[in-house]
């Protein structure tokens, strides 16, 4: 019975997908690598290892493509990938290259052509998997079957994010602080006590600019910052019974008094939505318990004071719902 799966939505996943294959079909599940990280020169292998049995490495290149455009992989980048993979160390005895192109008989022959000539040359095998070849070992090995079905079940059932403006995962936030400057005058003659009395009495002893600055605006910490969120259902099914807990992850001063200019609410005291856990800790509740539909989203905002000085404060969410539960994060650059 002819098998169809969906190709995995991206390259990061697909490769997944192939370590997780390709460890069963070695039988080396915990021995199977990926190579490096993201960005780094991997000399043409993602995945390596040395099968069960078998006593040098093999490699795999992983090649997704678009199938939107019906985009197929070439001879050329067949060429490049295999003249990358000659630089790996220590010497492949096997490369794989493994890609959701569909098969293709000309492609076939290129690299069966290429490697006779490559084994000739004392090189490593040269195999070629399109993605009709890997739904075959999908469903011939039943572990990464499974993991592949669940995968794309859950994907198509619950998925939620939380963003900041214009769906980005992190800001810079620019927050306004005062320094307190205490001036010592020098008045020939006086000893340094009575300097200081002197200078109490012109400025009195705890009145700065800062201070004299917020008196005017009802004593607001200008230093305050309101961080916009977007929370988002961007799954296929409706979230329910959800609640989120925000985290912040970093040096912040807690926002104790109930300092506001008029028109604008209290900051950091409970609403309707919102419950205070402790003073780096929020909880938001949906009002009436309202579930998130799919594509829906709902708006929400955090404040915060910052300390003067140029670092990262992270944010971690935590949703909760029912038959679902997703984490995450979001990075504050604070930069006075």
């Amino acid at each position: 019975m002819k098998k169809q799966l969906p190709k995995p939505e991206n390259w990061q996943d697909f490769e997944t997908l192939c370590k997780k294959l390709w460890g069963e079909i070695w039988n080396i599940p915990y021995k199977i690598k990926k190579n490096g990280r993201a960005g780094q020169d991997q000399n043409g292998i993602d995945i390596y290892g040395i099968p069960n049995g078998e006593s040098s490495y093999w490699g795999i290149q992983c090649k997704g493509k678009d199938e939107y455009t019906h985009a197929k992989i070439t001879k050329k980048e067949i060429v490049e990938e295999i003249k990358k993979a000659k630089m790996f160390e220590p010497k492949l005895e096997v490369f794989i290259l493994a890609t959701t192109s569909n098969k293709d008989a000309k492609i076939e022959k290129e690299i069966r052509l290429l490697d006779i000539e490559n084994r000739k040359n004392q090189s490593f095998e040269i195999l070629l998997f399109c993605w009709e070849d890997i739904v075959d070992l999908i469903v011939e090995n039943r572990t990464t079957y499974q993991f592949y079905l669940n995968n794309i079940q859950f994907k198509d059932s619950f998925d939620f994010a939380i963003f900041l403006e214009e769906s980005a995962m992190q800001k810079s936030i620019y927050p306004t602080f005062y320094r307190k400057v205490r001036k010592f005058y020098l008045n020939e003659g006086k000893s340094n006590l009575h300097k200081q009395i002197l200078h109490s009495r012109l400025l009195g002893p705890h009145l700065n600019f800062s201070e004299s600055y917020n008196s005017m605006f009802n004593n607001t910490n200008v230093a305050i910052t309101e961080i916009d969120l977007e929370m988002r259902n961007t799954g296929s099914v409706v979230i329910e019974d959800w609640h989120i807990l925000f985290r912040v992850i970093g040096e912040h001063k807690p926002i104790k008094e109930s300092r506001y200019i008029a028109g604008v609410p209290n900051f950091g005291f409970d609403t309707k939505e919102r419950k205070i856990v402790e003073k780096h800790e929020v909880k938001y509740i949906p009002q009436d318990n309202k579930p998130l539909v799919q594509n829906d989203k709902k708006d929400f905002s955090l404040e915060l004071i910052p300390i003067p000085k140029e670092y990262e404060i992270k944010i971690e969410w935590e949703l909760k719902a029912r038959d679902f539960h997703k984490k995450g994060s979001l990075i504050l650059s604070v930069i006075p």
